[in-house]
């Protein structure tokens, strides 16, 4: 799990640092659902990406452990 959320910062990082500024180059902003094409691919893409693989992880890996009993006091 610690893994996914790894690969999804070094790619919001690493997409972030090669797209965020083409602005500066004076090429026109894409739009994806009214963002920019870079915030949506570079941060939220990911992060929902994430996200759903710690639920799906979560649900199906996960198990709770029995707590041990603790003595009673007499």
């Amino acid at each position: 799990m610690l893994g996914a959320w790894v690969v999804a910062f070094v790619w919001v990082v690493g997409y972030g640092k090669l797209n965020a500024y083409s602005v500066e180059s004076g090429r026109p902003i894409e739009l994806v659902m009214g963002i920019p094409s870079w915030t949506f691919y570079g941060w939220l893409l990911p992060l929902m990406s994430a996200n759903l693989f710690t639920v799906w992880f979560c649900l199906k890996f996960m198990k709770d452990e029995p707590m041990e009993e603790v003595p009673e006091e007499e």
